[in-house]
Order: structure tokens, then sequence, then C-alpha cells
């Protein structure tokens, strides 16, 4: 599944409270652990993803002949195995810090380890189709990353970003009552400014900004909401909100854990009260609240 270039240094995860997190061979503060708790949650993720597309893997308008494929972060891989399915004449590369992907995938598709916050280790106008997604809090320089995707994109293929804003929004205000939520989002905020690598995209129009500005045309975005728990009478968002609350709920630990304790060095003994508070707010139909996703796209000239 991996090079030989593998080596052990990159297998030996830091254990932080019991969660593991990629090896400290990577000077990359990632926040996220990369354990089988948090790869479930991934694949979740990827599942409502693909609910909120109607069922499809991506927006951009890509040959249905595509060759050569990049997934950045690519996670536990599921999106990566997925388009290799759909697309069985294309060569599928799915990168990631952490070597956490199955050994039984499809013949058309492999993993490298990669840091994408660093010179990409392939060719320049190699891939038709670059599909970069959920990289919020890991990036600190966003335009020096679709510079890279620009540099290795061929000529006439696409990149595809995707990002959540995790504020927790409502329209009726029943979100404004959840100091958890509030809460939810100082950390991210708070957490994000002392590693230097934003969790909220969408306040500066990083994603767009940076592909236009890394020389991509023909660029456009599409905004989303997305339902926190089965609150909505409409049955698409229904099903949508309770993946997302299931994704939330299944690991609120690995999503915040080691920012309230090693970033931000917040009271430890208030740490389990911020998940109970927390889990009841996302679950409780009276709150009414959702986050908004972005997806871009662009094409290389």
């Amino acid at each position: 599944m991996y090079p030989d270039s593998v080596t052990a240094s990159i297998l030996e995860y830091r254990t932080i409270q019991g969660r593991t997190y990629h090896s400290d061979r990577y000077a990359h503060e990632y926040v996220m652990p990369n354990d089988e708790q948090q790869l479930q949650s991934v694949d979740i993720t990827h599942h409502y993803l693909t609910i909120l597309l109607d069922n499809n893997l991506f927006l951009a308008p890509i040959s249905p002949h595509v060759q050569r494929v990049l997934d950045v972060g690519t996670g536990s891989g599921i999106w990566a195995i997925d388009f290799a399915d759909a697309y069985p004449s294309a060569q599928v590369i799915g990168s990631d810090l952490s070597p956490t992907q199955p050994e039984w995938v499809p013949p058309n598709v492999h993993f490298e380890i990669a840091d994408a916050t660093l010179t990409w280790p392939w060719k320049d106008n190699y891939f038709d189709f670059t599909h970069i997604r959920y990289l919020f809090g890991a990036v600190q320089d966003w335009p020096a990353l679709f510079q890279e995707a620009y540099r290795c994109c061929a000529p006439g293929g696409w990149v595809q970003s995707c990002e959540a804003d995790i504020h927790f929004y409502s329209d009726d205000g029943t979100t404004d009552s959840e100091p958890a939520l509030q809460k939810w989002a100082d950390l991210y905020e708070k957490g994000g400014a002392a590693t230097g690598r934003t969790f909220f995209l969408q306040q500066e129009a990083l994603q767009e900004r940076s592909i236009t500005e890394a020389g991509f045309t023909d660029v456009r975005i599409f905004d989303y909401k997305l339902p926190v728990g089965g609150w909505t009478s409409n049955r698409k968002l229904f099903e949508l909100g309770e993946y997302v609350r299931l994704t939330l709920e299944n690991d609120l630990e690995g999503y915040t854990l080691y920012i309230w304790h090693n970033v931000l060095n917040w009271p430890r003994d208030e740490y389990p009260q911020f998940l109970a508070a927390l889990r009841k707010a996302i679950c409780s139909r009276k709150v009414h609240g959702y986050m908004m996703v972005r997806y871009v796209y662009g094409r290389k000239p």
C-alpha cells in the first residue's frame, strides 16, 4: 500500500490522554487525532457530504475520462476509494500525514505520506483533478497550498476545495441560548489564532481568494447549510442533519481535547462539563443549529 520510504518514525504516533496523533516527525501541529474513533467520524463526514451533493463525490465539471487524481488530506481514504471505484480507468493518489488507510483497496488507488503544507512531492502539470477537503485548522499558508495545487495540476485540470465554517448558526436564535456552542466557537477561534491555522476560512474568503491568486480560472463558489440534528421537516436535510450530529457526537473529545488541553491550556476540571453541555446542545431538537460549508473549484488554463 505504501512505498518502502515509509519509515518506522512515521508510525511512532504520539499518545495524548489516550488518543493517538500523527508522528512528531512532522513540525506540523495538526490538532485532530488519527485513531479509529476519529476515522469513524471522517467516514460519517464523507457520507453526509455525499448526501449533500445528491450522492455525488464532487462538483467540479471534470472530464468523465479523468486519468490522474489527487486527494489531499485523505484521512481514512474513503473519498479516494469511492472515486477509484466510480472511475476505474483513473489512477487515484490519497495523501496524508499518517498511513491510516485500509490495506484492501481498488487496484487503481494508492496512498502516500505527504505534508500538504510543504512542497508537494509530485511533478508539474500532472493531475487532472485535485480534491482538497476539510483541512481547516491544518494550514498556515493557504495561498502557498493552492500554488502547489496549481503547479501540480495539468493544463485544463481542476482543483476543488471544500471547507466548513464550524460556528453554530440559527435563523431563529435558538443557538444563542446555549453557552456550550459559544464555548465551542471560542475554542476554535482562539485555538486557530494560537497555532496560526484558522478554522474559519470563509471569514476571509481564503478558499476563493487563494485559488484565484494561484492562477486558476472559471472559479465557482457554492455555499450550503449543514443542519446539526434532525430538527428540520425537509426529508433530505433531516437525514443530513442526523449524520452531521452523529459525526460530532461520535467524537466530541477528539475534536476538542488537544486544543483545550495542549494549545490553550484551559482548566482541566471544566472540560468534562463542557463536553456534557455540548453533547446536550447538539442533540436537542429545540436547538435549530446549522453550520456552513463552502465548495470552491477552479480550472488551470
